[in-house]
């Protein structure tokens, strides 16, 4: 179990050796909607709430699109989709619980949302991801409930009838200083320009043409 876990035993056996647990869980049962069981490989079926308990805490994602009749596989996505153990464990720390209004369950049995799809260009940051209770995830997903988020952990929700319900983060994040640029010098009066030689007293007639000099 410990080299399985961390790829080491107390004695030091087994170091630099890492394990990977392989488990096919359809979307549908991770966003609440099915009942569909997960398949652990080398296993078989697990029942859908392991499916999700286990998916809540993966390190990676891979993404494999079936056709939703005769499952054949259409698509792989190239690389595995992977939230980075550093940031998942700062947002649980950040969110604590559910950030759905009104909802109490811990982050630590909550899905990690993007809350602007990552397929619709969302990134991968703090900004843009909150921890969901799988039911609400559901509900964010599937219904009219649109959240926007502050880059102070402040998630705003606006309901299907319209109404606004703001959720804060466990522990509040400060918005970074904006650093304000030293106003600009004031500008240069331009010099008067170089006296024309040509224009001096002698010119009486005011035309800008000198009058020749007098010998």
């Amino acid at each position: 179990m410990d080299r399985l876990q961390q790829g080491v035993t107390g004695s030091g056996l087994g170091a630099g050796l890492t394990a990977n647990v392989n488990i096919t869980v359809p979307v549908l049962t991770l966003m609440g909607k099915s009942e569909e069981p997960g398949e652990l490989e080398g296993y078989g079926p697990i029942d859908p709430e392991t499916a999700r308990r286990l998916a809540g805490t993966a390190t990676s994602f891979l993404r494999v699109l079936t056709h939703p009749h005769t499952g054949i596989v259409l698509d792989v996505s190239a690389e595995p989709f992977r939230v980075p153990a550093s940031l998942k464990k700062y947002l649980r720390l950040r969110d604590g619980t559910c950030r759905f209004p009104g909802c109490n369950r811990s982050a630590g049995h909550s899905d990690l949302d993007h809350t602007i799809d990552k397929q619709f260009g969302g990134p991968t940051t703090a900004t843009n991801l909150h921890f969901l209770s799988p039911a609400h995830h559901s509900v964010k997903h599937f219904s009219n409930w649109k959240p926007i988020a502050d880059p102070d952990g402040t998630l705003h929700w606006t309901s299907p009838a319209g109404k606004h319900y703001a959720t804060d983060p466990a522990t509040r994040i400060s918005p970074h200083l904006q650093q304000t640029a030293p106003a600009p010098p004031p500008p240069t009066a331009p010099a008067p320009p170089a006296p024309n030689p040509w224009n001096s007293v002698w010119d009486t007639d005011n035309g800008g043409d000198p009058d020749p000099e007098p010998f």
